[in-house]
């Protein structure tokens, strides 16, 4: 049996222009909350990863035993509060007992038991390198870990969406923190303005309480 080429390549077209229309959706809601939180008194900026300013997918494979397509899971971008000073020297966050409140955001396309794409997003605090390694030096700073607290620590386990605030502990051979994150379905966020309502506000609602800096912050930041 022969296949029909036109439509084949019809059907290649339509799926790739999807897959594209998708991923720029998903990013453009990372880049519409970066913006938001940005502009908020809290100034907060995305971290960046081996010093390029990225965001975070699923791991990929290229082996032919186990492949794993380029096609993405999931996009997740982390942010925290740069006092003024350091927005123009340093951009890495130390992981100690200084770590400041680290926000994340998380577009989740595709999970095992997740029916609806969902929004994840939340703060992580108390971060520590895991006690009794041998090699206890990773993560030396915040900006080495997206990939690994992305895939191990925010996603598996029931969808988000629906079941309002939570809070956990998660720990790992390489690290620790305490997480307190919600969820919101990808199709309840039409615009900005809902995302505003159900993702901006809720998250700097977690920040201001997990953070450490004072309570009138707001005004601080703005001085700054």
């Amino acid at each position: 049996m022969s296949i029909d080429a036109d439509r084949l390549a019809h059907q290649v077209k339509l799926a790739y222009d999807f897959i594209d229309a998708l991923h720029r959706q998903a990013l453009g809601l990372i880049k519409d909350v970066e913006t938001q939180v940005g502009a908020a008194a809290e100034a907060l900026e995305c971290l960046q990863p081996g010093g390029s300013y990225r965001f975070t997918i699923n791991p990929t494979s290229n082996s032919l035993a186990t492949p794993q397509p380029v096609v993405a899971n999931y996009y997740a971008a982390f942010f925290r509060h740069f006092p003024a000073h350091q927005r123009r020297t340093s951009r890495t966050t130390p992981v100690d007992e200084h770590t400041p409140p680290i926000v994340f955001v998380m577009v989740v396309l595709r999970e095992h038991g997740m029916d609806h794409p969902e929004v994840r997003f939340g703060v992580i605090t108390s971060m520590a390198r895991a006690a009794g390694r041998q090699d206890n030096n990773w993560p030396s700073n915040v900006e080495q870990t997206p990939l690994h607290v992305a895939y191990a620590a925010l996603t598996g386990g029931p969808p988000w969406a629906g079941r309002g605030v939570q809070e956990r502990d998660y720990r790992d051979s390489s690290l620790s923190f305490h997480l307190t994150g919600a969820g919101v379905r990808l199709a309840d966020l039409p615009d900005s303005e809902a995302v505003a309502r159900e993702v901006v506000v809720p998250l700097l609602t977690m920040y201001r309480q997990a953070s450490s800096l004072p309570g009138n912050f707001a005004q601080v930041a703005a001085a700054e």
